[in-house]
């Protein structure tokens, strides 16, 4: 029999024929160990084998729901021996670890100090909100003239040699009587009337001041503004906005 001796290890025990009394086979004598077995003491394991407490964080082991029993849908007398379908927790369990993966990835993103992803914002081709970055923007003018030997329809299209923010329009040395029936930024239709509006409702004194407010287009496009005349005259337009221009030194 192996029996353990205090502060020394174990070892072979035997009753001495001769005598009656224990005795010890030091020659079998293992510190740690069973007799005639390799040692199993203290020094089997040392430090390195085990990972410091700082590789494990609170992340790495999920909360109640990830242990303890299986739901009942799991298992089964049905399911046994059938492949096991994915229940509501074991679905939560799992995007809980995707999640905290994502935010793992998000703070090793942050430790290496990359920037962020830019915005993009979306226009359109046809209009939208005109801009370039971070220019400045100042007041202008834009506008023409049809000229008509006869009672007819009138246009004036402007052809924008840069980006345009819209705030008003107005009509004056247009002739007396002349109507306004569309006005189109782009193929955009921003206005209408298909009996057509005196341009005396678009004077400085109108209702309708402001009317292009929050209208833009970008350089290249053009604003059609469409009309009638009951004689000979001028459809004159002319639209009041803004144009980005170069900050001063």
């Amino acid at each position: 029999m192996a029996t353990r001796l205090d502060n020394l290890g174990y070892a072979r025990v035997f009753r001495d024929p001769r005598t009656g009394r224990l005795a010890v086979d030091t020659d079998s004598l293992r510190r740690g160990g069973f007799a005639g077995v390799e040692d199993f003491g203290a020094d089997f394991y040392d430090d390195d084998d085990f990972g410091d407490d700082d590789d494990l964080d609170d992340d790495d082991f999920g909360d109640d729901d990830d242990f303890g029993d299986e739901d009942d849908e799991d298992f089964g007398d049905d399911d046994f021996g059938a492949r096991r379908r994915p229940s509501a927790r074991r679905t939560r369990r799992l995007n809980r670890r995707q999640q905290r993966l994502e935010k793992r990835q998000a703070k090793i993103r942050t430790k290496l100090g990359q920037p962020a992803r830019p915005t993009r914002k979306a226009s359109s081709s046809g209009g939208g909100s005109a801009g370039s970055g971070g220019s400045n923007w100042g007041m202008t003018a834009v506008g023409g003239t049809d000229t008509l030997s006869a009672a007819g329809a009138a246009s004036v299209k402007v052809r924008l040699q840069h980006d345009f923010r819209a705030q008003d329009i107005t009509f004056t040395g247009s002739a007396s009587g002349a109507k306004v029936t569309s006005i189109f930024f782009g193929d955009r239709v921003v206005w209408s009337s298909s009996d057509g509006i005196d341009v005396s409702v678009f004077s400085s004194t109108s209702f309708l001041r402001g009317l292009l407010k929050g209208q833009s287009l970008r350089a290249g496009l053009d604003i059609t503004v469409n009309g009638s005349l009951g004689g000979a005259g001028d459809f004159a337009v002319t639209i009041i906005g803004q144009k980005p221009v170069q900050a001063s030194c």
